[in-house]
């Protein structure tokens, strides 16, 4: 008799080239938007730098410090993931430090929106726009993980934290392009 373990191995197996290619596909085209709209990002700072550097003044540069120590540590725990028989406590450490992320960052909006009218709106539309962007990823991530987390398999499990890595990857380089400019 077959057991339920290999068939789910075989079928593992037989579609991993799949999924990696989708996984690889995913990362490709998120990694090309964050550049097009950090470039716009860089651009209009480049032809506004008295505007930007005004509104840039508003933003919480240690808070953004604090969010991404948060967020490479839950990266951390993401990495070990894989390596471990039983990756569900560090996937779920990973979600958590995804959901600290996700309330100082939902945090700093409450505090900068306010001040979003006295400044030209540009720099600020465009770091919410941004910065938004990657908050809808790292919310998504966490979930993600967070249901990896409850039913891991070896495709899963690798997937989610590579997908967890390029959301780290992009936070770090938004970080110094928008908030130090």
């Amino acid at each position: 008799m077959d057991g339920g373990a290999p068939v789910i191995a075989r079928l593992e197996t037989a579609d991993e080239p799949r999924i990696e290619l989708l996984l690889w596909i995913l990362i490709w085209s998120e990694l090309a938007v964050f550049t097009a709209l950090l470039a716009a990002f860089t651009i209009a700072n480049v032809l506004d730098p008295a505007g930007f550097a005004a509104t840039r003044s508003h933003l919480d540069l240690g808070q953004a410090g604090i969010a991404t120590a948060v967020l490479l540590t839950s990266g951390l725990f993401a990495a070990r993931a894989p390596r471990m028989r039983h990756p569900s406590r560090d996937l779920l450490l990973a979600a958590a430090g995804g959901a600290l992320f996700c309330a100082l960052k939902i945090s700093a909006y409450l505090r900068e929106l306010p001040l979003a009218g006295a400044q030209d709106g540009r720099m600020f539309e465009m770091y919410v726009l941004i910065t938004g962007f990657h908050l809808v990823h790292v919310f998504f991530g966490t979930l993600l993980l967070a249901g990896v987390a409850w039913r891991p398999s070896r495709t899963a499990v690798t997937t989610v934290v590579t997908i967890w890595h390029v959301i780290d990857l992009v936070w770090i380089t938004i970080l110094p392009v928008v908030y130090i400019g």
